[in-house]
């Protein structure tokens, strides 16, 4: 009678370990499909010209709640709350503090201070992320400040380019946003732009993004799918490409201009001679002319020839009225680079 027990124990083991090695084989056959298929997916995607992380989703212009229901977190500083808060450019100092405040001379960049300014290494904390609590803000790194006078101004560009366009009744707005990042200064803009008559069409986006308001998209395949996108529109449509500190030694502008949907791109940041963008965003040369041809140009030729932007049918001019504050502009790493906001417009007799 044991004997029986014992065999059929046995039994129940071996039929218990055959039915479990059964049923990992089957999830993973599951699995394999399912990747397999995901990669046939994203191989269609990548043969209709789309990038293969991507949703599947309609990318949808950003909606925010109203003003009203800001969070306190959400609302930007104004420029000269920034300077007063940490005593730049000559600003009231802090009443806790008995050195005098930031008189910033660009051509040495020292402060009245002297070589090592408290505040200046102050501002240098909060702008590489270690010293937020200085401005109320959160920890993080800072190439530009976003102020509401920065904000402000960029809309109020905007909204006279509206006018001077003559858009009709149904005005309609396109702004994309390239390396958004975390969003902050579209959430803002959205928020300043208060002009009913007009429809604001705002899509944020970057590679890698830091926030649910801006959308997953590489700079170049989002440029081409707004251009496409709006491409034959209506006269009363303006379409706007925006970015701000474009990364060293890259260039979206060449694939903007190659669109015939935007009317103009704004870059803020370092202009020409700084670390924003290539030599193809300002400079003079194509990508097809870093090799020279091993003729000798007389000295002072390339002068002659018209920036690259120029040669491509737009017109470049920095918009003064908006004040930066850029890291270039407080932590004088290089001489004679400052933040800017650059707008490049799409010359009219050329389309």
């Amino acid at each position: 009678m044991p004997e029986k027990r014992t065999r059929k124990r046995t039994t129940d083991v071996t039929k218990e370990k055959r039915e479990d090695e059964e049923a990992k084989a089957s999830l993973l056959l599951q699995w394999r499909s399912f990747f397999e298929a995901k990669q046939h997916h994203h191989r269609r995607r990548k043969r209709c010209g789309l990038h293969p992380h991507w949703e599947e989703k309609e990318w949808k212009p950003l909606r925010i709640k109203s003003s009203e229901e800001e969070e306190d977190d959400e609302q930007l500083p104004s420029r000269e709350e920034i300077i007063s808060q940490f005593g730049l450019f000559g600003g009231s100092k802090c009443e806790d503090s008995s050195e005098r405040y930031c008189e910033i001379d660009f051509t040495t960049g020292t402060c009245a201070n002297g070589e090592k300014c408290e505040r200046c290494e102050r501002w240098k904390r909060f702008l590489d992320g270690v010293g937020g609590d200085a401005a109320k803000k959160k920890k993080k790194k800072h190439y530009e400040v976003f102020t509401r006078d920065l904000v402000r101004g960029v809309a109020q560009h905007v909204k006279e380019r509206c006018m001077e366009k003559e858009i009709g009744k149904t005005r309609v707005v396109v702004v994309l946003e390239l390396g958004a990042r975390d969003g902050t200064f579209a959430r803002a803009f959205v928020r300043e732009w208060t002009d009913e008559r007009t429809r604001l069409e705002y899509f944020a986006c970057d590679s890698a993004p830091k926030d649910a308001s801006v959308t997953k998209r590489d700079a170049s395949e989002a440029i081409r799918e707004i251009g496409k996108k709006y491409e034959g529109r209506d006269s009363d449509t303006l379409c706007i490409a925006l970015v701000s500190w474009m990364p060293f030694q890259i260039d979206w502008t060449r694939e903007i201009r190659k669109h015939a949907a935007f009317d103009e791109y704004i870059l803020i940041g370092e202009g020409e001679g700084g670390i924003c963008g290539s030599k193809q965003t300002f400079g003079r040369e194509d990508e097809s002319d870093d090799q020279s041809d091993g003729d000798d140009e007389k000295e002072g030729e390339e002068d002659d020839v018209p920036a690259l932007y120029e040669r491509e049918g737009f017109v470049m001019r920095e918009l003064e009225k908006v004040k930066n504050l850029g890291k270039s502009d407080t932590t004088y790493e290089r001489e004679g680079t400052h933040s800017k906001t650059i707008s490049f417009r799409r010359r009219v007799d050329i389309q």
